[in-house]
């Protein structure tokens, strides 16, 4: 008991709270680290006879920034910020794309049948290829739509677990389409090929009036999928399941 208390104490001691910053600019929240992490390829065993593999998705971890409950209170009192908001990015090549949005609350939030959802410390992000992400009973085909054959290569998370700083400023709408964070992956289509470099992008963020108060950062770690093998399943030539 007395081991357990002390992991504990350590573990609480260690951990760096960001915190105000006040100066001619304004606010600012500093020292924010969120560190990418459990990078993860999901395989898709796919052919007739399920004898080939290929890629469905991969995962990852994304921790959000810790900041004490007073801090937190003074950003939804005084500033109107209930939550952050994360944005997705993929760049392939000279090509920038904005994969979709989640926002992650600061406090608990009431489910059905008077359940609450617990305040999340990181969020999952599924990123899926065209063919598995429409819908549930596409990714049981076993030959997968829309001629999908590829399996990823090279998938690594760069950069280091650098601290950066985030202004508190003036609302700005922010009318994107947005989805809250839930226990299970958040999920974003990646389209037919998946290579490229993946970034995250953090902002204070107020979920009812869809505004966000302070300018998207980019976090210093990104993931990235260097290529991709073209995999052959004999059995699905010609099957386009999709079209029935």
């Amino acid at each position: 008991m007395k081991a357990l208390f002390l992991t504990l104490l350590l573990s609480y001691s260690c951990t760096k709270y960001a915190s105000f910053q006040r100066g001619t600019m304004g606010i600012s929240l500093s020292p924010i680290e969120m560190q990418v992490s459990h990078l993860n390829e999901i395989p898709w065993p796919v052919g007739q006879r399920r004898e080939s593999e290929v890629s469905q998705s991969f995962t990852f971890i994304v921790d959000l920034p810790r900041v004490t409950t007073e801090d937190l209170d003074f950003l939804t009192n005084e500033r109107g910020v209930d939550a952050w908001i994360l944005r997705l990015i993929a760049v392939h090549g000279s090509e920038i794309q904005d994969l979709g949005s989640l926002y992650a609350p600061f406090r608990p939030r009431r489910l059905s049948r008077g359940m609450v959802a617990g305040v999340p410390k990181s969020v999952s992000l599924k990123i899926l290829y065209a063919a598995a992400f429409a819908s549930e009973r596409f990714r049981g085909f076993k030959c997968p739509a829309f001629g999908h054959d590829r399996k990823i290569n090279g998938l690594s998370v760069l950069g280091e677990n650098k601290e950066f700083s985030l202004s508190i400023g003036q609302a700005v709408p922010y009318p994107e389409k947005t989805q809250i964070v839930e226990l299970v992956p958040s999920s974003f289509n990646g389209g037919n090929k998946l290579t490229g470099e993946y970034f995250v992008e953090i902002a204070a963020y107020n979920s009812s009036k869809k505004t966000i108060h302070s300018p998207f950062v980019r976090i210093p770690m990104s993931v990235a999928v260097r290529g991709e093998n073209v995999v052959r399943t004999q059995s699905c030539d010609g099957i386009h399941q999709e079209l029935k």
